[in-house]
């Protein structure tokens, strides 16, 4: 009798892996989803720099809670800006 392959497992009870091969020749492309998410990020991308717009709105009376969101806004809708154009001036998308 040989030792078992995995720590702890007896070789008289099957493993769910027994009889898997994996090919090498096979690719995701084969067998699932291999593409990128197009719209979705940016949608939810633009819907974040409007809700942290919406958040100047309140009972708040320092400003630096302001600056800082209205940055994060600003970073956040430069980094759509630029993926916009980017994609725009793309060969493909």
């Amino acid at each position: 009798m040989s030792a078992p392959t995995e720590p702890g497992r007896d070789l008289a009870t099957p493993s769910p892996l027994d009889g898997y091969v994996l090919e090498p020749h096979e690719r995701p492309e084969d067998w699932g989803w291999h593409q990128e998410f197009k719209v979705v990020p940016r949608i939810l991308g633009w819907l974040a720099v409007i809700s942290l717009l919406l958040m100047l709105v309140g009972n708040h009376t320092g400003q630096v809670e302001n600056l800082w969101v209205i940055g994060t806004a600003a970073v956040i809708a430069a980094y759509l800006v630029r993926d916009a154009v980017r994609r725009r001036n793309a060969w493909r998308n």
